[in-house]
């Protein structure tokens, strides 16, 4: 989370808030902001009822975060590049929920949101509270929040701009056969998201997680740590 901090700070110019949601509160967990225009808020989210990612579903309870518009970053990203244009993105929508499309499913994906909190986002919070769906098996949060939208207010939610977020996994699988085009789509990107494994901790230290990454491309040395460079320069 610390890195996450700094990340933003280095791409996010504006006077901003950097506020971590945590069901582990502790007194000096989180290091002081290195930017001056940045804050540190902490914010638990009584952990205990939620568990695992479900705990993101609170991002959707105003008693938490208030009314105030907001960008959400989960921790395994690495920002690259500005946050401006997905900033600009949020401030010009009417939509309630801004997210990524799924790179492998039909369906939302979490890791980058801005809300605008609202009755259509409070919905989302109190429908799992009150248990309406109850008799649908969901995955995971980002499951919850697509069904909860597509119910009852599917205009409300749409997608950031294509190639602002992208996966590393997909680019990767697309450097295997065309670097040149993974390159130029990595270039484009504000956000490298990090879902499932390896995580960026494990693409610098290949060796020590082979099954995330050289089991991966066994005869592909250049992509068992594809793009390490890259995040050793932003992953900071």
């Amino acid at each position: 989370m610390n890195q996450l901090a700094a990340m933003v700070g280095r791409h996010l110019a504006e006077a901003h808030r950097f506020i971590v949601f945590t069901d582990r509160p502790k007194p000096g967990r989180f290091r002081p902001p290195i930017s001056e225009h940045q804050q540190l808020e902490v914010r638990d989210l009584e952990g205990g009822s939620l568990r695992g990612f479900f705990g993101k579903l609170r991002l959707f309870d105003q008693s938490l975060t208030g009314t105030d518009p907001f960008l959400f970053l989960d921790s395994t990203l690495v920002i690259r590049a500005s946050l401006a244009p997905l900033i600009e993105t949020g401030r010009s929508s009417n939509a309630s929920v801004i997210g990524v499309r799924d790179w492998n499913y039909p369906i939302l994906n979490s890791s980058v949101l801005w809300c605008r909190p609202d009755p259509h986002t409070q919905t989302v919070w109190d429908s799992w509270q009150q248990g309406r769906y109850a008799d649908v098996a969901f995955p995971g949060d980002q499951n919850v929040i697509f069904h909860v939208f597509n119910d009852q207010a599917p205009a409300a939610l749409t997608y950031w701009p294509e190639g602002l977020v992208s996966s590393y996994k997909v680019l990767r699988k697309l450097a295997r056969r065309d670097p040149t085009a993974a390159q130029r789509q990595l270039e484009a990107s504000c956000i490298l998201k990090f879902h499932g494994r390896p995580k960026p901790n494990e693409v610098l230290h290949p060796w020590r997680y082979p099954r995330a990454t050289i089991l991966r491309h066994p005869l592909h040395p250049r992509l068992w740590s594809y793009l390490a460079d890259d995040i050793r320069a932003h992953w900071r």
